[in-house]
């Protein structure tokens, strides 16, 4: 993974920290020599930190209270912001709805307003592929934003307030739009980790009817485009996709786990119930990140499992419990 050397003892604060992305971003920090905040809810559950927790400087706030988000950025003095926080999942009830749009809307509000007085050099604001309407064509930064799904209709939102922002007042506000991100520390109930997790125990594995074609990224190839976007000559509002740019389907997916495995996955298609986002297409245009940024994913599909194949092996109950 490149690492620019300009990251080397910059104060950086992180959103969603505790979170699987902000989790391996925060480890990619502390690899650049970054002195990192990472933000965090009170209670939250901190099992992918525990192990550099004495590397960190932890500080606890709802994004959803202004006055907490005001007393963490007092605290921690950042130079450089990486804005992760959601809540995870797909919102099933209003009460579910309610809690994401305030935690990505309402929180990304209150980070913008919280950082105005301060000196910050840039803030990153991580949003989804999600947030685009279907396409058979690989979607560019400019595509119409029509999501599906009321998670990326939220990270829709969150992407337009830092646009605004950062267009309205000049500052270095940039959004990165990750697609179908995978790899180490992601919740086993997602679906490439239940493919690895049917192959490693010998499990019945459901799956939807099909007709999906995602665009798979590794993790560890986002976090390094989260840390060439902290430098590059980047402007005000400035969004970047990432992605592999090479769509799979959840039986490519499923066969590629089974090769590394050298074993088969007893499948049951149509076991698990269809949903709009299940029968459609979403591959990102990377070009821009490319010319902007200098990135490209290092990590084929194969290669990208293989690693996260490796980590669940090791991580064990750990994984298990995420």
């Amino acid at each position: 993974m490149t690492t620019p050397r300009s990251l080397s003892g910059r104060r950086v604060l992180v959103t969603g920290a505790s979170g699987f992305l902000g989790a391996n971003l925060v480890r990619g920090l502390l690899e650049a020599s970054c002195e990192v905040h990472a933000v965090v809810r009170p209670r939250t559950d901190l099992v992918r930190l525990n192990a550099i927790l004495p590397s960190l400087e932890l500080h606890h706030a709802d994004l959803t209270d202004g006055e907490s988000v005001e007393r963490a950025l007092r605290a921690a003095r950042p130079d450089l912001v990486f804005h992760l926080a959601a809540t995870g999942g797909h919102p099933v009830d209003p009460e579910s709805r309610n809690v994401l749009l305030a935690s990505v809307v309402l929180g990304t509000s209150n980070l913008l307003y919280g950082l105005r007085p301060g000196n910050v050099s840039r803030l990153v604001q991580l949003g989804s592929g999600l947030e685009y309407g279907h396409s058979d064509e690989p979607l560019a930064e400019d595509h119409l934003l029509e999501p599906v799904t009321f998670r990326g209709a939220v990270k829709a939102a969150a992407t337009l307030l830092c646009v605004q922002e950062g267009r309205a007042t000049g500052r270095s506000v940039v959004v990165l739009r990750p697609f179908a991100v995978y790899g180490p520390w992601e919740s086993p109930t997602r679906f490439i980790p239940s493919v690895i997790r049917a192959g490693l125990g010998n499990e019945r594995l459901p799956l939807t009817a099909g007709g999906a074609r995602r665009d798979f990224v590794f993790v560890a190839d986002v976090v390094e485009a989260c840390l060439l976007a902290a430098g590059a000559d980047l402007s005000p509002g400035e969004i970047l996709n990432l992605g592999s740019g090479s769509p799979s389907t959840d039986h490519e997916v499923v066969a590629a786990v089974e090769g590394l495995l050298g074993r088969r996955i007893d499948v049951c298609r149509g076991g698990f119930p269809s949903r709009d986002l299940d029968s459609r297409v979403w591959i990102a245009d990377r070009r821009r990140a490319r010319e902007r940024l200098g990135w490209e994913p290092r990590h084929s599909l194969s290669a990208g499992l293989e690693k996260t194949i490796a980590w669940f092996q090791k991580a064990g109950e750990v994984g298990a419990s995420l």
